[in-house]
């Protein structure tokens, strides 16, 4: 066979090289094409991810000022209303027995009102998370359970200073949900809560005895998943990290660390 001339190599050459860089090209530009397209996508589901948090936020501190409110409407009026009616019940005379009898009756459902309005006012805001901290407040919980006879609990702290307020009221708000579980579902014996510090983070750590669940199944002990979903959205609002192990009849343990870099106040205060 004779040999192509070579200004025909030449061009064949050129033209190969020529569809080489071309699909080299194309191929850069679909790569930098898919990265544009992949940080857009990142920045959309991330702008996302910050306005749902927003919202979350809001939604929350709506909710603690509604607390606050009803606490405080309780507190101020409905509390004082009851215990004046107790007050005026105590100075009725009566001279029938009946009368007597109807009378010590109605100031002891006074009386109770007065202990569950109380009561109900502490669980809405607790006056020692405001002035005395986490601490504070987790242990005043854990005496009231452990008194009520319902549970044994056990609580522990090595807390030194207090952390920001919303930090604080988001943890205590998380150790009330977590007992409530534990009080409705769990079958529990025993409750052990603990507060500590370990290096830059905070710790806190809540386990029960109880009946546990299986994690891979959507709907926790007795709910649908509210309460772990809610205890989630108001730890990821303090940029906390959430660890729970469980299994059925083997009881929930729950770990939840926080930075001390972001959850101590800029002057710290030692607790007394």
């Amino acid at each position: 066979m004779d040999t192509l001339p070579e200004v025909t190599l030449n061009v064949l050459l050129g033209g190969i090289i020529t569809m080489l860089l071309l699909a080299f090209s194309l191929v850069i530009f679909f790569v930098l094409y898919q990265r544009r397209l992949f940080r857009q996508q990142n920045k959309i589901i991330e702008q996302d991810r910050s306005h749902q948090r927003e919202l979350l936020s809001a939604a929350v501190e709506v909710q603690e000022n509604e607390r606050r409110r009803i606490a405080s409407d309780l507190h101020d009026d409905i509390g004082s209303l009851l215990s004046a009616a107790r007050l005026y019940l105590n100075q009725l005379t009566v001279d029938e027995p009946e009368g007597e009898e109807i009378k010590s009756e109605t100031l002891g459902i006074v009386s109770r009102i007065i202990q569950n309005t109380r009561r109900i006012t502490h669980d809405l805001l607790p006056s020692e998370l405001e002035k005395f901290g986490l601490s504070a407040a987790v242990e005043d919980l854990c005496q009231r359970l452990d008194n009520s006879g319902q549970i044994s609990v056990g609580f522990k702290s090595d807390m030194i200073h207090r952390l920001v307020s919303k930090c604080e009221i988001a943890l205590f708000r998380v150790v009330q949900e977590l007992t409530n579980n534990t009080l409705k579902h769990a079958q529990a014996t025993r409750i052990e809560i603990e507060l500590t510090t370990q290096g830059e983070e905070f710790l806190l750590r809540y386990a029960d005895n109880g009946v546990g669940f299986d994690p891979k199944v959507t709907q926790t002990r007795g709910g649908s998943g509210l309460g772990l979903r809610n205890i989630e959205s108001r730890i990821s609002l303090i940029d906390g990290h959430l660890n729970y192990e469980t299994a059925p009849g083997k009881g929930l343990t729950v770990s939840i660390r926080l930075p001390l870099a972001s959850s101590l106040p800029y002057s710290t205060e030692a607790i007394a």
